[in-house]
């Protein structure tokens, strides 16, 4: 009987770290690099360091703006299209 209740802790402990993951792995990032919208607010994460231009993309006449790192708000979607790196600013 003993042996029996170790081989079962001993199983339930395996099953148990299958699933177990880093709190690091499992957490997504919480904004993503370069264009990403929210609820139809249009932003441009730059994950570098520096100062950078991007190209906005836009509806109604595209346009470039410098930018520090972080998310930074670009427009509204769908007015805003897409943005990428353009160059240092």
């Amino acid at each position: 009987m003993r042996l029996l209740s170790a081989a079962l802790v001993l199983s339930a402990s395996a099953v148990g770290l299958v699933g177990a993951t880093h709190p690091a792995e499992a957490a997504p990032l919480a904004h993503p690099c370069g264009y990403y919208v929210i609820q139809n607010n249009a932003y441009y994460n730059h994950c570098g360091s520096g100062n950078v231009t991007i190209h906005i993309e836009k509806l109604f006449g595209d346009k470039e703006q410098c930018v520090t790192p972080g998310h930074t708000p670009i427009g509204l979607q769908p007015f805003t299209t897409f943005a990428y790196y353009v160059r240092p600013c």
